[in-house]
Formats: C-alpha cells, sequence, structure tokens
C-alpha cells in the first residue's frame, strides 16, 4: 500500500529562496489578486445576467418570516465577506521564518515521538523517513510507541530497531491505552528540549523537521509549531485528490493566516513541535483531561495547542516543514474523520473562549478573538443558508440550477486560494469539494456538539 502511494506522490524538496531574516516579508501576489479580482467580477455579472439576486428579493419578500430572516442573511453575508477579507489579507503577508543561506546554526537536541496503533503496512517506512532526514545524527532521537496494537507493529518496529540501533527507542504496551498515554510515555523518556509528534502513517521531507524548529529557535515567546500537511495517497481516486485541496486550504491559507498574529488553533499531530519545558507545565492535566465528565480520548494535537495559548505562547505555521500522511479513501471513512475532528474542535473552542478575553498574552489578542468569533458564525451560517435554499427549491423549482452555477462559482473562487502554493490544474477538484461540503456534510457540526461523550475513535 505504502509503496503504490509513494509511487504517486513527489516527495522531492522543492528550493525555495531565503529570505535574509526571520520578520514576515509583507508582499502580495498580482497573479492571485487579478485571478481572485477578475473571477469576482464573473460571479457578480453572472448572477446579474440570471436574476438571482431578483429572484432571492422576491422570494424573500414572499412570506413576513422570510422578510424577517433576510435582516439574518445581510447580515451574515457582511460577516462572512468582512472575514474572507481579514483572512486574505493576513494570509498575504504570511512568510515561513528560514535562516540565512550558509549561516552556521547550532541545532538543538530533538525527541521525536511516534505514537502508533494497528500500522504494521507504514510503520518502518515512516520511521526510515525521520532517520533520512536532514539533521545532525547526533541531534536527534527517535521513540516509537506501541499502543496495543492487534497486529505486527510491535514486530516491524523492533525491525527497525535492529536497523538504526539505539537511536530509535521502542515502547510497548500490552493493551491500548490511547495516544495520548503514548505520547505521555514518550515525552517521559525523552532527552530533548524540543518535542517532535509525527504520525506513523506519515512520511516527512528531508528539510522538514530543520525548517519545523526554527521558530522556536528563534523566538521565546514561540512555545509550538504546526508543520504543513499533504496528502500522501492524493492520486487513489477522486475523493482523495479533493481532500488534497482541503488539505491545502487548511494549512497553507487557514493556519498561514493565524501564525501572522501568533495564534494557529490547531498544530497537527500529524507533524508538531513544542518546547518540552512549556509541555511540562500542563502535561500531567492534560494526558487526563476530561470533558462533560468524560475522558477525553482523542483531539490531543488541538488540546496540547489550547493550552499552550493559554499560557500566553505564540503558536507557528511552516509551510516550509513538510509531511505527507494517508487520508481516507471513502466518504464514509471522511466524514467519521470530520466528526472526530468536530468533537475536539467543539470542546476546545469553549475551553478557548473561557481565557480569550483574559490578558493571557501581552499582545494580538484582538485578532484571535475576532478569527473565533467568525469560524464559530461560519457553522450557523451555513445551515441557515442551506435551510433558505432548500426551501427555496420547493417554491421556485428552477432555483437549483441557477444556484448550482453561482455555487460552481463561488466554489472556484475559493479553490483560486490554492494556486498560490500549488501552481496546478488540480485546484478544479476544489468546486466538487465546496458542493459537496454545502450539502453533504452540514449534519456534522451539529451532530458532533449531540454527541460529545462519544469518545470512540471511529476511524480505527
Amino acid at each position: 500500500m505504502w509503496e503504490k502511494t509513494l509511487s504517486d506522490t513527489s516527495l522531492t524538496i522543492r528550493e525555495k529562496k531565503q529570505v535574509p531574516n526571520l520578520s514576515i516579508k509583507k508582499r502580495v501576489d498580482p497573479f492571485l489578486i487579478f485571478l481572485i479580482t477578475i473571477t469576482s467580477v464573473i460571479v457578480l455579472t453572472l448572477s446579474l445576467k440570471f436574476r438571482i439576486f431578483n429572484l432571492w428579493s422576491d422570494f424573500l419578500r414572499s412570506t413576513p418570516f422570510l422578510r424577517t430572516a433576510t435582516y439574518f442573511l445581510l447580515i451574515s453575508a457582511a460577516v462572512v465577506i468582512g472575514g474572507l477579507i481579514f483572512r486574505t489579507f493576513f494570509w498575504l503577508l504570511y512568510k515561513p521564518m528560514t535562516i540565512k543561506p550558509g549561516e552556521k546554526f547550532k541545532w538543538p537536541f530533538v525527541s521525536i515521538i511516534m505514537p502508533a496503533l494497528n500500522e504494521e503496512e507504514l510503520i518502518q517506512c515512516s520511521i526510515d523517513s525521520i532517520f533520512d532526514i536532514d539533521y545532525p545524527p547526533d541531534k536527534f532521537e527517535v521513540i516509537c510507541i506501541n499502543d496495543g496494537s492487534t497486529d505486527s507493529t510491535i514486530s516491524n518496529m523492533l525491525k527497525a530497531k535492529e536497523k538504526h540501533g539505539n537511536r530509535l527507542t521502542v515502547i510497548n504496551f500490552s493493551k491500548n491505552q490511547g495516544k495520548r498515554k503514548a505520547i505521555f510515555a514518550g515525552l517521559k523518556k525523552s532527552k530533548a528540549e524540543i518535542i517532535v509528534t509525527v504520525d506513523t502513517d506519515s512520511r516527512v521531507e528531508k528539510a522538514a523537521i530543520k525548517n519545523l524548529i526554527v521558530p522556536l529557535i528563534n523566538d521565546k515567546n514561540t512555545g509550538a509549531v504546526a508543520g504543513r500537511v499533504e496528502v500522501l495517497n492524493e492520486k487513489e481516486n477522486f475523493l482523495t485528490r479533493m481532500l488534497s485541496i482541503r488539505y491545502s486550504l487548511s494549512f497553507n491559507f487557514g493556519r498561514a493566516y493565524q501564525s501572522v498574529y501568533g495564534a494557529v488553533f490547531c498544530c497537527p499531530g500529524a507533524l508538531a513541535a513544542y518546547r518540552k519545558d512549556v509541555l511540562n507545565r500542563f502535561i500531567g492535566e492534560w494526558v487526563n483531561q476530561s470533558f462533560l465528565n468524560t475522558p477525553c480520548t482523542y483531539g490531543e494535537d488541538r488540546a496540547l495547542t489550547t493550552q499552550i495559548l493559554k499560557l500566553g505562547y505564540m503558536t507557528r505555521f511552516q509551510s516550509n516543514a513538510i509531511v505527507h500522511t494517508k487520508v481516507p479513501s471513502s466518504f464514509s471513512q471522511m466524514s467519521r474523520m470530520y466528526l472526530r475532528w468536530t468533537r475536539s474542535y467543539v470542546r476546545e473552542s469553549i475551553l478557548f473562549a473561557e481565557f480569550m478575553f483574559s490578558n493571557y498574552r501581552s499582545k494580538h489578542r484582538f485578532l484571535p478573538i475576532y478569527d473565533f468569533f467568525f469560524l464559530n458564525f461560519l457553522h450557523p451560517f451555513h445551515i441557515f443558508s442551506l435551510g433558505l435554499i432548500t426551501y427555496s427549491f420547493l417554491v421556485h423549482p428552477f432555483f437549483i440550477i441557477r444556484h448550482l452555477s453561482f455555487l460552481v462559482l463561488f466554489s472556484f473562487i475559493l479553490s483560486l486560494y490554492y494556486l498560490r502554493t500549488n501552481r496546478s490544474a488540480t485546484f478544479l477538484y476544489g468546486i466538487p469539494y465546496g458542493i459537496i461540503t454545502a450539502f453533504c456534510l452540514w449534519w456534522i457540526v451539529p451532530y458532533a456538539a449531540l454527541t460529545m461523550k462519544n469518545q470512540s475513535w471511529m476511524t480505527r
């Protein structure tokens, strides 16, 4: 399976122009701005030509309830447009931190922790990719934890240890204890000042670890750094190609703009770096975290990030620290993954809201608050808009053709963000993904909120 997916995935490190200092370079992309502007004009022109605004105006004036709903719809539209402008502005300012070409750098000792559950097909290749990184061999250790796997994961770990020797430590749980306990065991065993987590269904690029830890080395106020996750099995089927766009937008857009003001909400377990002394301040509370009197078994990465933000540290994103990970290849698997993510999103959003108005950090407190409200506003707006559209189809059946054309164009605009970092025609897969998200995934957030006590992993 691994060999099949790797044959379709280029893991060559792309040459990047080095920035002469560690500050964020403010530069915009004229090509991208031109595309977004011209496409927005096209969407507006076609909306006028198809009389979408006129039809909506007649529809919303047809009943007292809809006339009342119009006010919320107009306010929502203003919030969404304002939020998109806000995010785009900061996204255009983002640049990853780099070191000067030829600069001598004292690399710190790093502990790379890799928890695994039933990953017999991927574990050895994942470990090999770590030992193949461009990092001083005497400056890192790898700690693998078998979390009670029922397949041959532990035997494959031991084979990897025979190959790599004492630089690889293997910890074996006789029964499954959960990813948090596995990471906690690795942390206790670690010898380094910087902790890096890597999922065992992933493969890191050679420069990933060096690029990942640069913000930690150069900014004492940075407590955690998120790596960039790309899809390993992108070419497996139509769904994985769409998910590749989703992952790209989530990291190269979402985490990029958040990184500018130092408030990345989730440093992913697939690749993230932390200061060990910061983790030690709350790791006992984290490993035993419960919510609604129920032990938390997933969302460990977002929970770590929330605790680090609460302590007043910055959280950053490095787009040049790349890991390739395997994603679901069926709609049911994807839905279960999103449901698990959303439950942890709801939980950690509530916990973040408890301190976001306090003086938890000395600067950039307002921007995370604005982003928090915008992100959480999108969900009720999605459901409200979908309800109105569905009802409009019943009243005016021919609405559907015009609305679908509008959604296609709107999804096209959002997909253009992909072009800034991936100049490829694959951005077009963002169009069907946008339509699927609008009509098929609306239930994820409300269902996740109603089933918060369900802690099953669901995709194992």
